[in-house]
């Protein structure tokens, strides 16, 4: 019997398809392996580390503050614009004029801006500027880290509208020069002015009780809101959102670099009224604006009122959640450390946050370790798929939390999501680079495949509503990774 001639052909072209198919399967395989390899040669190398993360899309930074975020030298340039009067000693600034300062008393150390520049000295004062409003040259003699640190933010000089454009303006300029195509800020919250007829009265009834669920609560709620809604409270929503609208259009339009968009937040600092108030402003602005994706709380954790409202803070989330059910909302939780407070104000703030507010996302998460059945706590969030937003060196430089101290390891190990932020890099002089560069060096045990997954996870995680936008982004983001992928292993980077 004969073999057909094409039958020959084929049992001789058959090794060769075999290797043309072989080949065409094991580029993503092949890369993904000789990128593991480059990056664990280079990943104790700080300078190498940093250029491969300057180049490497990087996806959002979910967890940064707007004021926090714009670097000293622009406020600085804000301010000289402003012509003001600086004090010399504490270095308190007056825009008003010398018979305004006279009657506020230490006027004979005022000096006029213009006097300074004459003299010379403007080098030299806004070098002790930018000290003040920043961590730039601290050394612990200056004082406890987190102090310094939360007390920037009253140093700041406050500007309108106009200066927060020229400032997201920056930050989006700066998100390009980084490859980080999306930005979730933490902007503003609400200014009104409306408090309920009877504050003084819920006020008492607020404070009155521990609560330990929501069944005495809702009632003094309910109330609250209704008398609110009577005056009109959410006329300062469309306010906002007209404002916003107009100021993202004109500076940050969307475009296919970077995507912007917001978080509106509330004090931990204010009294119970005014904070459910100003709750339900946050999550009515988010729930009508498609920039703002959701609502944050801020404030130092560790502060008297934050750590004696907590879990009534919790349970007005509970509560806003169930009006507007859509709304998603970031936590600051756990930003604690021991000796900063008692250890057992360690053991329930991220579980509040998530088992009674029902937070979409964690901020921090510094004190897991010492949280009430920790495991349980761990296996929760990755089961329901709530992520953490891990800030490496605002730990480091607020709470001296670094290296294994860090709970990372703790999220990596029960698979809770895991997303890289920056918090304020402005004031804590820093970026998103920076982020990467410390993970790397510190944590053998995350790989880049690990920090490919993070990089997505921002993506995902994110509070952007339109499904498109996200979809648009993340497949921008992929793109981007094989490119600088392709130009890594051939030697171009």
């Amino acid at each position: 019997m004969t073999t057909p001639f094409s039958t020959v052909r084929f049992a001789y072209l058959l090794p060769f398809l075999c290797l043309v198919l072989a080949t065409a399967c094991k580029p993503a395989t092949d890369r993904a392996t000789s990128m593991h390899r480059y990056f664990e040669e280079i990943r104790n190398n700080e300078a190498l580390l940093t250029a491969f993360f300057s180049r490497m899309p990087k996806g959002g930074d979910l967890h940064n503050h707007f004021s926090g975020s714009v670097y000293g030298e622009t406020y600085w340039n804000y301010l000289l614009r402003k012509k003001p009067w600086f004090d010399t000693v504490s270095l308190a600034y007056e825009y008003d004029s010398i018979k305004s300062i006279n009657k506020k008393g230490n006027y004979k150390r005022y000096v006029y801006i213009q006097d300074i520049i004459k003299k010379g000295k403007l080098a030299t004062l806004k070098q002790r500027i930018l000290q003040q409003w920043s961590v730039k040259d601290y050394v612990p003699s200056d004082g406890p880290s987190h102090e310094h640190f939360f007390d920037s933010f009253g140093h700041l000089p406050s500007g309108g509208w106009h200066e927060t454009g020229i400032g997201l303006r920056e930050l989006k300029d700066r998100a390009k020069t980084e490859h980080v195509q999306y930005l979730e800020l933490m902007l503003k919250g609400i200014p009104c002015g409306i408090i309920p007829a009877q504050a003084d009265r819920y006020e008492k009834l607020l404070t009155l009780h521990q609560y330990s669920d929501t069944i005495k609560l809702k009632p003094v709620l309910d109330s609250i809101l209704h008398d609110l809604r009577k005056q009109n409270l959410f006329a300062c929503v469309t306010d906002f959102n007209t404002t916003l609208q107009s100021i993202h259009n004109e500076f940050v339009p969307d475009d296919d670099d970077v995507t912007i968009r917001y978080l509106t937040y509330v004090n931990r600092k204010t009294d119970p009224v005014k904070f459910f108030t100003d709750l339900l402003l946050a999550f009515e602005a988010a729930h009508s604006n498609p920039l703002i994706g959701g609502v944050n709380i801020l404030s130092p954790e560790h502060g008297d009122v934050s750590m004696r409202d907590y879990r009534l803070h919790m349970y007005m989330f509970r509560y806003c959640h169930h009006v507007y059910p859509t709304v998603k909302y970031s936590m600051h939780a756990g930003e604690l450390t021991l000796g900063l407070v008692k250890p057992e104000d360690l053991t329930f703030h991220i579980r509040d946050a998530v088992y009674i507010a029902g937070a979409n996302r964690i901020g921090h998460g510094v004190d897991m370790a010492y949280e009430d059945n920790s495991g349980e706590l761990l296996r929760y969030m990755h089961d329901h798929r709530v992520p953490i937003e891990i800030n490496l060196w605002s730990n480091e430089f607020i709470l001296n939390v670094k290296n294994n101290d860090h709970p990372i390891t703790l999220y990596k190990q029960h698979n809770v999501p895991i997303v890289i932020s920056t918090d304020d890099p402005g004031i804590l002089r820093s970026n998103h680079v920076h982020q990467f560069v410390l993970l790397a060096k510190r944590y053998p045990e995350i790989s880049y495949a690990d920090i490919k997954t993070f990089i997505f996870n921002s993506i995902d995680y994110s509070f952007i509503k339109e499904k498109e936008t996200k979809e648009k982004i993340r497949a921008s983001v992929e793109a981007g990774i094989n490119t600088f992928e392709e130009e890594v292993l051939k030697g171009k980077l």
